[in-house]
């Protein structure tokens, strides 16, 4: 089984543009996440399409496994939901991470210093992590995610492209 995480979109009828969110499943392929996702889906139905998606084998110098058995390590994966403002953009700006800490403050901390060169942060100058949480919450009790040093860090290896889940 494999940890992907999805960004979502589709209309909701109380709003003027389109919505997103981040969802997290656990699956062996990327389409076998979609009953999953159709099922958690809030908005307009009929609407729910995939904008990008990645499966979550590698973060922050960190291969990423799942186990049935439960991590003893200090380290969590974080994904963490950056945002701030451009004076160039009639919006908020928002920049997705995954980070491997020891505490959610030290994951917000580490995803701050990853855009220290951001400008209009919401205040102080820097971006503030507006949503960070553990993902070992979002597998449930089969699985448990692992993680196992592996440098050099690589990139996360994302696919962004329009897939209706009609």
């Amino acid at each position: 089984m494999k940890l992907f995480a999805i960004y979502v979109g589709g209309e909701h009828p109380r709003a003027h543009i389109e919505i997103h969110d981040m969802r997290f499943v656990v699956a062996d392929t990327i389409t076998d996440t979609h009953a999953a996702l159709r099922e958690q889906w809030w908005g307009t139905p009929g609407t729910l399409h995939i904008d990008c998606w990645a499966e979550i084998d590698h973060a922050d110098g960190y291969n990423v496994t799942l186990r049935p058995e439960r991590w003893t390590g200090a380290e969590r994966l974080y994904y963490v939901n950056l945002g701030g403002y451009d004076p160039t953009d009639f919006a908020e700006q928002h920049r997705n991470m995954f980070v491997v800490a020891t505490s959610l403050s030290r994951a917000k901390a580490k995803a701050i210093e990853a855009v220290a060169g951001w400008k209009d942060a919401h205040r102080d100058d820097m971006y503030e992590a507006e949503q960070a949480f553990a993902l070992d919450t979002m597998v449930g009790e089969q699985f448990h995610i692992h993680l196992t040093p592996s440098l050099p860090a690589r990139p996360l290896k994302f696919k962004c492209s329009y897939k209706p889940l009609k």
